[in-house]
């Protein structure tokens, strides 16, 4: 008899077949049921210890198992997936987990009777383009310009939150930071317009009056839009005027009759949709976490703040509509740039090489002081002379600055960062900026750029007893603002409380048994019965009957009724219309396509073979 050949090293760990596909799934529930009870308002907390003793307090699904340390590859693939959901939109981290581990359990049984993994994957697919159809039809638009309606939607994010307490505050921060570093087309043209500025205006004004100028005519623009939308419009809009205005120029693109309501309403709600073109939260809004005070005290600033003092006891620290100039090089004697000898045979010499530098530092500072700034910041240092020639000519300096935090500078205040002091020009001024300050709060100065004319950047300063109320609060108000920002890039919204999961349930059941035929019917009906885990895992959150709160809501959903949903507080069916818990269509979209598409991924594994070694008898 032929003796086996041996491929793969017999001491490494190894699973095949249908014992490593029923490992994957079992991990994946395993992670589910970690956060299974941080969904919905009665949500708990965990407390996880780092190993450098730190405490992360949070129920929010990717701060925890961004915390866990986890062996097993498949737990590890379901943890990527909860960081894919908050790099997308932000939102719905524990929904994602909950449902994929959902999917994969109600594999199992499929599993078992011996359907391939691949008749399986066909049917999740199919009933993953029936899923988004689905949601598409039952997600209604919502005009962004109305701030009552958007305040309702963050509040019912943030609301199974630990800052719900807070509601109202958290809810304007998130939504007055959003709309605050919004940029539509116009915003961009007008951008684009003062970048190509120095190459097309060399005899004309200089760069700051043509930028007042473009400014001007914008908001002459703006103006005569707003005019014509109060005429044309049969009920006035509820947002600014520019908001208005992007309304009326879209009733106009889409050629609609001016007058009609009908169209106004279509074209508000269309309108954030075409003209929103940019919204970064990560670079333009920063969150500036003090210790102490109350929490009342956050706030959102018109401008910028910086944990930063003025380099120099005599420099000013309160500036009225100050003329602020950015670099990026080092006020200091340019040193060379390998080591550097320098033979002296006289003491002139030596004194004339001191003179050199002290010259060169002059001259920046001339140059620097040619364009009347009142304030200097830089990414590098301001040596003691430069301190000197700047306090001199009455101008304020702060060094070491973070780049991140010079490009929001130059956002705010409309100057432009410039690499050296000999490329300086009048353009490169920001003027946007209303006023320059540097206050105390607790131990620290703080620098506040603050009365910004149009700030395209912002900064939230929160307050609170202490350092992990702090950072809870930072990750939720995160998620409030990534939800503001989905909603302005597409304006559509799904009831929540389980009621769109329950829609789908129902509408996949039936479609199952009617447009499905063959084996294909079993996992396409059991991607509508783990639909379900959703409003079940809020029932059981709440404290309510699941069995008997499901069926009542199956009823209502079978009777077309899909804002029907789960009261996360009491685990009892309610009208979501009545309620006011809805969430944006990109969370929901992207919540079940992650899920489905990761346990397919996780069901198509049927070898694993380990790294490690096999563990000793």
């Amino acid at each position: 008899m032929q003796s086996p050949v041996i491929v793969l090293n017999t001491s490494k760990q190894r699973e095949t077949g249908h014992r490593a596909q029923m490992s994957n799934i079992a991990a994946g529930k395993t992670v589910a049921d970690v956060v299974r009870t941080c969904l919905g308002p009665r949500a708990m907390l965990k407390m996880l210890l780092d190993p450098m003793g730190g405490i992360t307090l949070t129920n929010d699904g990717f701060a925890i198992l961004r915390e866990c340390e986890v062996a097993h590859p498949a737990a590890k693939s379901m943890i990527e997936l909860s960081r894919t959901q908050d790099d997308e939109v932000g939102d719905g981290t524990t929904s994602v987990i909950i449902l994929a581990g959902e999917m994969l359990a109600i594999s199992a049984p499929f599993l078992e009777r011996k359907i391939h993994p691949v008749v399986i994957l066909r049917a999740f697919q199919k009933a993953l383009d029936d899923a988004q159809t689905i949601l598409r039809e039952i997600a209604v638009p919502v005009d962004t310009n109305d701030k009552e309606k958007m305040l309702d939607l963050i509040k019912s994010a943030i609301g199974t939150k630990f800052v719900s307490r807070w509601n109202d505050l958290m809810c304007n921060l998130a939504l007055t930071a959003v709309q605050t570093v919004v940029r539509r087309t116009a915003d961009l043209e007008l951008a684009d317009a003062e970048a190509r500025m120095p190459n097309a205006t060399s005899t004309a004004a200089t760069g700051a009056v043509a930028a007042a100028a473009a400014a001007d005519a914008a908001d002459k623009v703006s103006a005569d839009a707003t005019a014509a939308a109060a005429d044309s419009a049969s009920s006035p809009a509820s947002g600014s005027a520019s908001a208005t205005a992007t309304a009326s120029a879209q009733d106009s693109d889409a050629g609609a009759a001016p007058g009609s309501a009908s169209a106004t309403e279509t074209a508000s709600a269309a309108a954030p949709e075409l003209d929103v073109r940019e919204i970064d939260i990560k670079r333009f809004v920063r969150v500036e976490k003090v210790p102490g005070g109350e929490i009342e005290e956050s706030r959102v600033l018109d401008g910028v703040m910086i944990n930063k003092d003025v380099v120099h006891p005599k420099m000013r620290r309160h500036i009225e509509n100050p003329r602020i100039i950015l670099l990026d090089c080092p006020l200091e004697y340019k040193k060379g740039e390998s080591q550097t000898n320098i033979e002296i045979t006289r003491e002139s010499d030596w004194t004339r090489v001191l003179e050199i530098e002290e010259e060169q530092i002059r001259t920046m500072c001339e140059k620097i002081a040619a364009l009347k700034p009142d304030l200097v910041i830089t990414e590098k240092g301001v040596s003691d002379l430069a301190q000197h020639y700047l306090v001199k000519e009455n101008i304020t300096a702060l060094r070491r600055m973070r780049k991140t935090d010079n490009n929001r500078i130059a956002r705010a205040t409309g100057a432009k960062i410039v690499s050296s002091v000999d490329e300086l020009k009048e353009q490169d001024v920001g003027t946007g900026c209303g006023q320059f300050s540097v206050e105390k709060i607790g131990d620290e100065y703080f620098s506040f750029l603050t009365k910004c004319k149009s700030p395209k950047a912002c900064t939230i300063l929160l307050r609170g007893p202490g350092k992990d109320t702090l950072n809870e609060i930072d990750r939720n108000l995160q998620d409030a603002m990534c939800v503001a920002r989905n909603v302005l890039f597409n304006p559509y919204l799904c009831p929540g409380g389980g009621a769109t999961e329950m829609a789908l349930s129902v509408q996949l059941a039936q479609r199952a048994k009617s447009d499905i035929d063959g084996i294909e019917q079993w996992p396409y009906a059991g991607v509508a019965e783990a639909m379900e885990v959703i409003p079940r895992t809020l029932i059981q959150n709440g404290g309510g009957n699941a069995i008997r709160t499901l069926t009542e809501l199956r009823a209502k959903h079978a009777a077309g009724l899909t804002t029907w949903g789960v009261d996360g507080d009491k685990g009892v069916p309610a009208d979501m219309n009545e309620y006011g818990v809805w969430e944006p269509l990109a969370v929901k979209l992207q919540t079940i396509k992650t899920a489905i598409d990761s346990a397919s991924l996780l069901l198509r594994v049927d070898d694993i073979v380990s790294g490690t070694s096999k563990k000793s008898e």
